[in-house]
């Protein structure tokens, strides 16, 4: 897809690629985090990304949700992509304290890494989060659970689909987009395509988030 390969280009690093830096550790990302995905169970590896990587090939929250091999000097992982590292140089993650355990010598503090994107070990469909405040004209909509970073969010309206702006929040933004059955389409990093339906919205905006079933996931 053309609008993968431009940014993938002056990005100068494919997704695939290692990268090479150095971890820290936080006990924080379990709830609140930028990518607004919780509630994290306590006993998932997870990491904040640095913004370089966080909003990869300039799309906001690009690796938002994303599984990462990690290797530290002791060993590997996967962890999960919860938040973002304000202060954190091109490459570098910051680790719950059990997925630096697992790679590094925690009185070390900082430790030398390098890390990749994997296919995610998750099960079953996508999962659609409706952020509070959202209705018939103005929506913002998180898809969870998805096997490989979503970068690309569309709805079908007026016979053309319309690509909603991703946000550093890792949701997608639309206005009027009416109260019926929304078809989508969630285009991933590898620039592969799924479409799906998601529930009507409500008429007048929601106070609280509330997450909605999907009945499909990304090709393997």
């Amino acid at each position: 897809m053309l609008f993968l390969s431009v940014f993938a280009a002056s990005a100068g690093a494919a997704w695939t690629d290692w990268r090479s830096s150095y971890a820290t550790y936080t006990g924080s990302g379990y709830s609140g985090g930028n990518a607004l995905l919780d509630p994290i169970p306590s006993t998932m590896k997870i990491t904040a990304l640095n913004p370089m990587d966080y909003n990869y090939m300039g799309i906001k929250a690009a690796l938002a949700g994303a599984y990462l091999e990690v290797q530290g000097p002791k060993g590997k992982t996967v962890v999960y992509v919860t938040d973002q590292y304000p202060e954190g140089a091109p490459g570098a993650l910051d680790l719950s304290p059990n997925a630096f355990a697992k790679i590094g010598d925690m009185k070390a503090g900082k430790i030398n890494i390098k890390w990749r994107v994997v296919k995610g070990p998750v099960k079953g469909n996508f999962t659609y989060r409706i952020k509070e405040g959202s209705s018939q004209w103005w929506a913002a909509i998180q898809v969870r659970n998805h096997k490989y970073p979503v970068l690309k969010l569309e709805v079908y309206k007026d016979k053309r689909w319309i690509s909603l702006e991703k946000t550093e929040y890792n949701h997608f933004v639309g206005t009027g987009l009416g109260t019926a059955k929304l078809k989508v389409r969630i285009t991933d990093i590898r620039g592969k395509s799924v479409t799906d339906t998601i529930q009507a919205l409500p008429a007048n905006g929601t106070s609280t988030a509330y997450l909605v079933p999907g009945s499909v996931q990304l090709p393997d």
